[in-house]
């Protein structure tokens, strides 16, 4: 179901209980906001350079945000992993095998459904770092790392358009109001079993 025909519930719900309609609204708007990614990583392992990577691939035109992260800084709070989707960037290391504690503890903290992680240096490192954590691991010059951050983005989308569907089914309305979102719901329900 496309943002049009939710924001059309909206309106159409509003005219029929307020409350109701203003909370369609709010779900809506949560929906439409931009994507956020996170690019995370401890001071000099590359983020920036992969910041730029990131903020280059999804382009100036995306309904996505792009902000840098530092880990593991003196004297700062561990950073929250909030965003839709997380770029962990990770160091080269003298043994590839091993991983700075602080990158472990980080790691663990976000969802792997979001995360692309990235090592800064050749394809065999990253393999060893890769084989050591037990998840894939990109290089910066990987050409299928834009496509990985493009596939969580894609991802986190359906997610909000999930949450969208659970949250408007959860809005008390009056009964004209509740029978509007109950077929959008199942207009919702019928598009995705389609696609």
């Amino acid at each position: 179901m496309t943002g049009d025909l939710w924001d059309r519930l909206a309106v159409e719900v509003e005219k029929l209980d307020g409350v109701a309609g203003r909370a369609v609204h709010a779900a809506v708007r949560e929906r439409a906001a931009p994507l956020r990614i996170q690019v995370a990583g401890r001071a000099g392992t590359g983020r920036r350079s992969v910041e730029n990577i990131v903020t280059a691939s999804v382009g100036a035109d995306s309904a996505a945000e792009v902000t840098g992260v530092v880990v593991d800084a003196p004297g700062e709070t561990d950073p929250a992993f909030d965003g839709d989707v997380v770029v962990y960037v990770l160091p080269i290391r003298l043994d590839p095998a091993s991983v700075h504690p602080a990158d472990r503890s980080a790691l663990a903290r976000i969802d792997a459904r979001r995360l692309v992680v990235v090592a800064g240096g050749p394809g065999e490192q990253a393999d060893q770092i890769a084989a050591t954590l037990g998840i894939g691991v990109f290089t910066v010059d990987d050409p299928a790392l834009p496509d990985a951050v493009a596939a969580r983005l894609a991802a986190a989308f359906a997610h909000r358009d999930e949450y969208l569907v659970r949250t408007v089914a959860g809005i008390a309305a009056v009964p004209a109001a509740r029978d509007l979102i109950e077929a959008a719901i199942d207009a919702a329900s019928t598009s995705r079993e389609v696609a």
